[in-house]
């Protein structure tokens, strides 16, 4: 039934649809996504 599993999305691409930097391979890309965007960005006073 999986109601509480969180749905992953399968990177192929070789760029970061964010900040449109470009990795070697997709696995590394996925990495930079979870660890660059997923946090709210702090913002300056």
């Amino acid at each position: 039934m999986n109601l509480f599993k969180r749905k992953t999305e399968t990177i192929t691409s070789l760029v970061c649809k964010i900040c449109e930097m470009e990795f070697s391979d997709p696995e590394r890309t996925m990495r930079h996504m979870i660890k660059a965007h997923s946090k709210p960005q702090k913002t300056k006073k």
